[in-house]
């Protein structure tokens, strides 16, 4: 009698991967040159005009991000003249595979996660959160346009220059059940919830926590989406 036994593939598995420190310090430093100035030229700018910016917040997070913007297509047009063999996504997506109605349902249901993360205690109580948002026509319209833009800004930045950057020097790729991504986009969505640092100034400890959670799976789906539709714009919309 023959017996057949067959390997099972372990869980999480990592393949070609050529690790090194250096171009990932790199990316940490590159990523706070590119938000960092942004930021800080907006708060300039909402200094000098401190009467209407006060008044309406989402047009300071609205001009941060087009700063923002701005300088991480400037970093992806120096990389690709330093760094060409790096993929930037920055095309439309290929024939027949833009995803963006999942990327959308899957925007929708992240919505809804940052919204029990972020909330919980006020909802539980079942009572409003205590967000300073405004509630006049121009305020909800505004904060609607700019989180739902918050993807064109920060697409290009972290899938499209530091993915890119880093699948170029740190070749390699990580399988997790069925799912496989480059360890490019596992270590820049670490970089992405290391970018929202300052919830653990201004929000309690577990909220805090939660918040660097979803950043660091939603980084993850990002590269998912932009790898499945070799396209930024399928990450874009969630």
């Amino acid at each position: 009698m023959t017996t057949l036994t067959l390997a099972r593939r372990p869980f999480v598995d990592v393949t070609g991967l050529r690790f090194r420190l250096w171009p990932v310090l790199l990316a940490g430093v590159l990523m706070q040159a590119v938000l960092w100035p942004a930021r800080q030229l907006a708060r300039s700018i909402a200094h000098q005009h401190a009467d209407f910016f006060h008044a309406h917040m989402w047009a300071f997070v609205g001009l941060a991000m087009v700063l923002q913007t701005l300088a991480g297509l400037a970093c992806i047009a120096l990389m690709r003249r330093v760094l060409p063999q790096a993929p930037t996504y920055l095309r439309w997506p290929a024939r027949g595979r833009s995803l963006v109605g999942p990327a959308l349902a899957i925007g929708v249901g992240m919505g809804l996660l940052m919204l029990v993360a972020d909330y919980w205690p006020q909802l539980a109580a079942h009572r409003a959160p205590d967000a300073h948002y405004g509630t006049a026509p121009a305020d909800v319209t505004g904060w609607i346009v700019v989180m739902a833009s918050s993807g064109l800004c920060e697409e290009p930045i972290f899938r499209g220059l530091l993915v890119g950057m880093l699948t170029a020097l740190v070749p390699g790729r990580v399988r997790i059940g069925r799912v496989e991504l480059p360890v490019a986009g596992v270590l820049v969505a670490l970089l992405f919830g290391l970018a929202h640092y300052e919830t653990f100034r201004v929000d309690p400890l577990p909220l805090a926590i939660a918040q660097q959670l979803y950043a660091f799976a939603f980084g993850l789906i990002y590269v998912w989406l932009m790898e499945r539709s070799r396209s930024l714009l399928a990450s874009a919309p969630s």
